[in-house]
Order: C-alpha cells, then sequence, then structure tokens
C-alpha cells in the first residue's frame, strides 16, 4: 500500500471515529440527559424566575447543539475533501498538514507554518 493510501486510510477512519463520537455524545445529551432533566423541572411548580432560568437553560442547550452541528457539518466536508483528495493539504503552500495537527484540529486549513503566518497578519 503507498503512503499517500495510507495516510488516505489513517485520516479517513480518524474523521469516522471523531463523527461517530460526535453524533453519540450529541444523543446522549440531548435525547438523555436533556431529556430526563427537563421532564423532572417541568413536574415541580415554577415561579416567574424560575421559568426565565429555564428559558436560558434550554436556549443554551440550542447554543450548544448548533455547535456540535457546525462541527458535523465541518467533518462532513473534511469527508468530502478526503474521497477528492484535497483534505489535509494546506490552503496556502500545498504541503501535507501534520497528521498530529488534524488529529487537534480536524478541519484546519493550514499547516502550522502558513497558519502562524496568518495569524501574524491578522
Amino acid at each position: 500500500m503507498t503512503e499517500k493510501l495510507q495516510r488516505s486510510t489513517r485520516l479517513k477512519k480518524m474523521l469516522l471515529d471523531m463523527k461517530r463520537k460526535m453524533w453519540t455524545d450529541l444523543r446522549d445529551e440531548l435525547f438523555r440527559k436533556l431529556g430526563r432533566d427537563y421532564s423532572e423541572q417541568f413536574e415541580i411548580p415554577h415561579d416567574i424566575e424560575d421559568l426565565s432560568l429555564m428559558d436560558v437553560i434550554e436556549d443554551t442547550g440550542i447554543a450548544v447543539a448548533d455547535i456540535r452541528r457546525k462541527e458535523l457539518e465541518e467533518l462532513d466536508e473534511a469527508l468530502l475533501k478526503l474521497d477528492e483528495g484535497t483534505y489535509g493539504m494546506c490552503s496556502e503552500c500545498e504541503e501535507h498538514i501534520d497528521e498530529e495537527r488534524l488529529k487537534a484540529v480536524p478541519f484546519a486549513l493550514f499547516c502550522v507554518k502558513c497558519a502562524s503566518g496568518h495569524e501574524k497578519r491578522q
């Protein structure tokens, strides 16, 4: 197996594992934990302050879910790029982005060197 194919296989496994974990965490958070917490909360009579606090908690849960949704979309984009052969390539210098960097930041568009240059310019 060529090095390029081995790298692609490793990266695809990494992305799919991350996606699977994100979906599992999201399902657990939304359907199990929040479902139990909310059902217990609604069984107790509330005054107006309690209800406004519940609204804030609910809005926060929605915001967290939206962040997770965005991360899942970015993982899907990364998987498409992988199929196209462009995932893990620096958008600036077109060199391979280190796999350790991709493990930490799977949506990285730049290698460490180019990312550092972008940060300095901004």
